[in-house]
């Protein structure tokens, strides 16, 4: 039957794939001719990954501010615009933050599509068809991934319709339960291996999925499905052997911490997917970050850094941005250990001085693991870093969660991870305090809201991941994955409403839909 699709395609092709993702919409065409070529399927692909990056703030959204990371109270005086219900957990289908389940589904029903075509084709050489494939379903794996922790029934869509946005809300389709997403989340992951095969490399860059992605994508889910959903000592031994595979793919460690994000060291060694920005193509969340997490010029005049310098004689004078995160004040003193280089590569400490006494003061930490780049010709910093997505730390992380669910040893994983926060010399020199088991002081510990002692495996796991993947949109997911507990601990959340409320405009649409249960009043 003759459809027609609004399709969004690349507006680079392939002699300049490496690292592009600018796209621009074009006509609207008809299937019958749409699929003509192999060119035709590459522009496709790029218009996919495309499409996930306009979802990053959602992603970002769904997988951070729940935790503990921010209050609501900007020291320098914005509003925060909603972002409070995230962070209060103040949620309801009326406020509900995000609308139309994140609108994932409009990247479905294109997944679906390029799915449907890539397996009927005869246009495309057998590896390069596979390889397609291999995104495709990995793509669609990790989109119902976060639609099942966030939601967790929801409707199963895997067939492609007109347009290119669904409307769920006129679906008149009824959410299925969540074990059968799973499954579908697991049958997808399977197709996505078996297409890409032994293939781990990582064609036209890292912003492209991958083997290597799809693999740690299946770690996170058996660890979920073990966890959450059953699968106990099985599905923990399979996120372990798939986490391990993906050393296949010849990642490694930065060996500074700092260089993981540099703008000059995109797509290192340490990165397996990862969201690009660039210039004249896409800023970080779509400006969301800029417009959330970084300070307003109009305040460096009150504030300096800890030597008493002003603001606007530092390395921040070129930004410009609203606060509406406000990271927790304790968290700069409560979340590092003395020699972790991460502190000041992720945080930064913004004070005051008095002009009569000249005294310093502390006001409040800021977010500061993406700085952004001044660019030739500009006067204030553009935020074009890109958002990773996995890297090897986070596989090394994982790792060590398989291993403490099996009651197996994770202290190469986590040292690991630690020697290079710290550095070789200061973690050889500092071995009994800072070296996986031995992080147990007491007088940094009792009463820490934030992190616990190294006494308990997974508090070590859950400590070191959140030193390690702040403001990169993990903390949620993290702490939901150990558990009610961990959830309700490390969060102002209420145990019976930690997924997500579906917003009243998609239930009076489609009335086969069920409100999550905690929000149904």
């Amino acid at each position: 039957m003759k459809k027609i699709f609004n399709y969004i395609l690349a507006g680079c092709i392939a002699t300049s794939f490496s690292g592009c993702l600018d796209m621009e919409p074009v006509s609207s065409i008809t299937d019958a001719n749409y699929w003509q070529d192999a060119a035709q399927f590459e522009a496709f692909n790029v218009g996919l990954h495309g499409l996930l990056r306009e979802r990053t703030y959602t992603i970002f959204e769904l997988g951070e501010p729940r935790a503990d990371i921010y209050n609501t109270n900007p020291f320098t005086g914005e509003a925060t615009q909603g972002v409070e219900r995230m962070i209060d957990n103040t949620l309801n289908a009326a406020n509900p933050v995000i609308s139309n389940y994140g609108e994932f589904y409009t990247i479905i029903n294109q997944l679906n599509l390029m799915i449907s075509h890539t397996e009927s084709t005869g246009l495309l050489a057998d590896n390069v068809r596979s390889y397609y494939l291999g995104q495709a379903y990995g793509l669609r794996a990790y989109v119902y991934f976060h639609l099942l922790r966030s939601w967790g029934d929801v409707i199963l869509h895997l067939d492609y319709t007109e347009g290119t946005s669904v409307n769920i809300g006129n679906m008149s389709k009824a959410a299925s339960p969540a074990t059968e997403v799973m499954t579908q989340i697991k049958n997808d992951i399977q197709s996505s291996e078996d297409a890409f095969g032994d293939d781990y490399s990582f064609k036209n860059g890292k912003c492209y999925w991958s083997k290597a992605a799809t693999m740690m994508l299946k770690g996170e889910v058996y660890l979920w499905s073990g966890r959450h959903m059953g699968g106990g000592n099985t599905d923990y031994t399979t996120a372990k052997n798939a986490l391990e595979s993906v050393k296949n793919a010849n990642v490694t460690l930065q060996s500074n911490f700092s260089r993981v994000f540099a703008y000059d060291n995109k797509e290192n060694s340490e990165i397996i997917f990862t969201i690009h920005n660039g210039r004249n193509e896409y800023t970080m969340w779509n400006d969301q970050y800029r417009l959330n997490m970084v300070m307003n010029q109009n305040f460096f005049a009150s504030y300096c850094d800890e030597n008493g310098t002003p603001l606007s004689q530092t390395d921040m004078s070129d930004m410009n941005g609203l606060i509406r995160y406000q990271v927790e004040q304790e968290l700069y003193t409560k979340l590092f250990r003395d020699g972790d280089t991460r502190k000041g590569y992720s945080i930064k400490g913004i004070y005051q001085q008095n002009e009569n006494t000249k005294e310093i003061t502390f006001s409040a930490p800021i977010p500061y693991k993406f700085q952004g780049v001044l660019l030739e010709g500009d006067a204030t910093r553009s935020w074009l870093d890109d958002y990773p997505i996995y890297r090897y730390a986070d596989c090394l992380l994982a790792l060590a969660e398989a291993k403490a669910f099996l009651g197996e040893d994770i202290t190469a994983e986590i040292n690991e991870v630690r020697e290079r926060a710290y550095g070789t010399e200061y973690f050889n020199a500092h071995r009994a305090e800072v070296a996986y088991p031995n992080d147990t002081d007491a007088a940094f510990y009792t009463n820490n809201r934030f992190v616990g002692s190294d006494a308990d495996p997974l508090e070590a796991i859950l400590k070191e991941r959140m030193r390690e993947f702040l403001f990169e949109g993990k903390r949620w997911y993290d702490i939901r994955l150990m558990g009610d507990e961990y959830a309700t601990k490390y969060s102002n959340a209420n145990a019976s409403r930690l997924l997500w409320p579906i917003d009243e405009n998609t239930l009076g649409e489609n009335e086969a839909l069920k409100q999550t249960p905690g929000y149904e009043n």
